[in-house]
Order: C-alpha cells, then sequence, then structure tokens
C-alpha cells in the first residue's frame, strides 16, 4: 500500500473514527496487530473481504445466504457502519465483524497473505480531476496488496461507473501480466447483490464496468 512511515502510519491510525465504538460487530486492533480470521470467525469455512462497504445491503444479503461464510468489512465512515450494524441485528447475523479502518492506509498491515477467499471493491471514489487521481484506491501497489492477501485460486471483483477510471484499472491489470488469471470484465454482473448506488446508477442508465480475476 501507500509508502507511510511507521509514525506517520500510528498518526493515521488514531484517525480511526469508531474506534470507541462498543459493539460485537466490531473489531478493535491495536496499532501493528494482524486479523487472525480462523479466531475472528471459529465456525467459517471461507472468508470474504469487502472494502468500502457503504450502507451494507451487498454484505448483509451475502452473509445471509452465505452462513458457512466470515465477512469481514472495511468501512471509514460510522454512519454508514451504524446502519449496517442495524441491518445485521434485524437478521440476527454473526458471521460479519468490521474493521473500521480506511483500507487505503492499511491493508497488508492488517491482514496476513493468503487470507481471503473473496474480495469486493464496489464503485470506490473516482476522483475525477486529474489532478486528484493519486487519490484514487486503485493503483500498481493496491493492486499487489489484493494480490497477496487473496488465497491462491481466489475471486477479486472491482465496479465502478466512471468509464475512465474502468479503462484505467482494465489497462493496469493487463499490464502487470502476472500473478493473476481469467481475468475479464463486462457491463453486467449476474447472480450478484445490488447495492442502493447501484441500483440508482443503474436506472440512470450508466454504463457499469464490471471487473472480474483470479489470483494464481
Amino acid at each position: 500500500m501507500k509508502d507511510f512511515t511507521v509514525e506517520l502510519q500510528k498518526r493515521l491510525w488514531e484517525l480511526k473514527p469508531g474506534k470507541d465504538l462498543s459493539s460485537p460487530y466490531f473489531i478493535n486492533l491495536d496499532f501493528g496487530e494482524k486479523v487472525i480470521l480462523n479466531k475472528l470467525f471459529p465456525d467459517s469455512k471461507k472468508y470474504f473481504l469487502e472494502l468500502g462497504s457503504g450502507w451494507g445491503e451487498v454484505a448483509v444479503e451475502l452473509a445471509s445466504k452465505n452462513p458457512e461464510t466470515g465477512f469481514l468489512l472495511m468501512e471509514k465512515k460510522i454512519n454508514r457502519v451504524e446502519n449496517t450494524i442495524k441491518l445485521l441485528e434485524k437478521q440476527n447475523l454473526s458471521n460479519i465483524k468490521f474493521l473500521n479502518l480506511n483500507f487505503n492506509w492499511f491493508l497488508e498491515e492488517v491482514f496476513l497473505e493468503n487470507s481471503f477467499d473473496e474480495i469486493l471493491l464496489n464503485f470506490p471514489d473516482p476522483w475525477p480531476k486529474a489532478k486528484h487521481h493519486k487519490h484514487r484506491s486503485f493503483d500498481e501497489e493496491f493492486f499487489e496488496s489484493i494480490l497477496k492477501i487473496l488465497k491462491p485460486d481466489s475471486r477479486f471483483r472491482f465496479a465502478t461507473d466512471f468509464a475512465p477510471y474502468g479503462r484505467k484499472v482494465i489497462r493496469l491489470i493487463r499490464r502487470k501480466k502476472n500473478g493473476y488469471k481469467n481475468f475479464g470484465w463486462g457491463f453486467e454482473r449476474k447472480d450478484f447483490p445490488v447495492s442502493y448506488f447501484e441500483g440508482k446508477k443503474i436506472k440512470e442508465g450508466k454504463k457499469i464496468y464490471y471487473l472480474e480475476l483470479y489470483k494464481s
């Protein structure tokens, strides 16, 4: 991920907005501590990571249909975390946990290599202005981190409604040429939950870029 000094990482760690939130769905880590998934989800056979889980519709639907999978959600906006927790409580789901960290700052720092069976990044901020492109989530470092924390033969999904961003990610992945297989993309994604934001974009007639690949 981003090349931060240890001191800067410590300061960024302290910016966690929900660090004092008390909930059984919430994970509190100390700086330098890594998530041990089989301890966090002792009854799970697979592990799913959603980066920027938004209001939680996708993760809640997936978790309700896949009780054998442990779902870890990274979301920095505490109001969205609280909204998702309400959905979880209504359905009495126990196979979802939250990590209230900015995944652009911490990814390899908190996860072991070969951890996840699937990773999802849905509609990250496109930062459309050229001077802001450096703030986009998906760059070469990010892609390397994704491949490290995915298990072999496991899947990464990405979606954006901002065409220049989608095309840039496609080019970046194709340039890398190794570390992954079965890469493909299209303008629809079947048999997968649709988020509130995604549904709005579809109704507006937006063309959505859906990307999918498997780690080698």
